[in-house]
């Protein structure tokens, strides 16, 4: 079964809730460029007014099932299934579990969009978006019995979604239409002076300036990042409990350090080295106490440039020391990865791991990913 037919007959008049998880899909939309990925064939839809909805991928089984997976423009997905054979309650719901391999396993509501067809929202948590991505047998498990399907070529068919959803908002926001808080907002003003061009926190910025991502795409564009980075081990908090204020997206280690995201567009005239600057002269004047920093190093990787750099506040009992890697992409816009030690370092090589933990995000494959935007 083709995408177009898949998005006609599941995507035409459901709506997912799950934890923050809304896909809006009232029409069937209309399929724009095709795009393969391995076993997975993938399209772009847009709803009846022409604006950018969702990006759809899938691939046919022997057993007669279609799986498809669907990111929406805000960056929330979800998990499809059809079989012609099935005979299904429309509008009923099913606690389920899906398995991936035998290493995880993701509690779900898995509800049935047609006789035919289920769809099952998916949590952005990074768990499972590694998973899914580096998996090779994906199960569902339910009261109704198992089924069982390889993940063949999943890894980078799910990178293709997130690229075809990023794709079509550049598009989108190239012409002008939408009202996207990615990627859909006209361009600011060359800046009067240096200091005003420097990258800010999203709290103090003008969001249609300079806020690269929402919540949900912090989220999944970090997961993506850590996956690219060959990084697993990790828990992303609740977008609700962000502690560090300017931040897109925080997540910690077990080692208790604490890694960050921010995200800036609309960067292009901003020096790299003053913005790596400025970075070491809000942290001194925000603490109170003694003060250190320095440079780590400057180079350009491909076609992005990169900055590394460290503060330190040695505040009596509540020390904290931040280790930073600035990048900025050749579509002029600047990520910044923090990671953050809070507290005395405990007795081992935790201080050196700090100092090296940004070591694994100047990879050829993380710099592709930062090539791209």
């Amino acid at each position: 079964m083709c995408t177009a037919e898949l998005n006609s007959r599941v995507c035409a008049g459901f709506v997912l809730v799950a934890a923050c998880l809304l896909f809006s899909t009232l029409f069937p939309g209309k399929a724009s460029a095709e795009f393969r990925s391995g076993n997975w064939t993938g399209d772009s839809y847009q709803d009846e007014s022409g604006r950018f909805r969702d990006c759809t991928m899938t691939t046919s089984y022997r057993s007669g099932t279609t799986m498809g997976f669907v990111i929406s423009r805000d960056y929330n997905w979800g998990l499809v299934l059809l079989n012609e054979t099935w005979k299904l309650r429309e509008g009923s719901s099913q606690d389920i579990a899906i398995k991936v391999d035998t290493r995880y396993r993701f509690d779900a509501v898995a509800k049935a969009v047609s006789v035919d067809g289920i769809v099952i929202p998916l949590s952005s948590d990074g768990s499972m978006v590694d998973a899914l991505r580096d998996g090779r047998v994906l199960t569902v498990v339910s009261s109704s019995g198992n089924v069982t399907f390889e993940l063949a070529g999943t890894s980078q068919a799910i990178k293709d979604l997130a690229i075809c959803v990023r794709q079509e908002l550049d598009r989108e926001a190239s012409s002008g239409s939408g009202n996207d808080p990615f990627l859909g907002l006209q361009a600011k003003a060359e800046p009067e002076d240096d200091a005003q061009a420097q990258p800010q926190p999203a709290d103090e910025a003008d969001d249609g300036d300079y806020k690269l991502f929402s919540e949900s795409e912090a989220v999944v564009f970090a997961s993506n990042l850590l996956a690219d980075a060959g990084i697993t081990s990790y828990t992303i908090l609740d977008p609700s409990e962000n502690p560090m204020e300017g931040f897109d997206v925080v997540w910690t280690y077990k080692s208790g350090i604490i890694g960050a995201l921010a995200g800036y567009k609309n960067m292009g005239d901003v020096d790299l080295d003053k913005a790596a600057a400025q970075v070491m002269a809000d942290d001194g004047a925000s603490c109170k106490s003694d003060f250190a920093s320095g440079k780590k190093g400057s180079d350009k990787i491909g076609d992005v440039l990169v900055r590394r750099l460290f503060t330190a506040c040695r505040s009596g009992d509540d020390p904290m020391e931040i280790h930073y890697t600035l990048f900025k992409t050749p579509g002029g816009q600047i990520l910044q990865i923090a990671h953050i030690s809070l507290g005395p370092a405990p007795e081992g090589s935790e201080e050196d791991t700090l100092a090296h933990a940004d070591d694994a995000f100047l990879n050829t494959a993380v710099i592709s990913e930062l090539e791209q935007k």
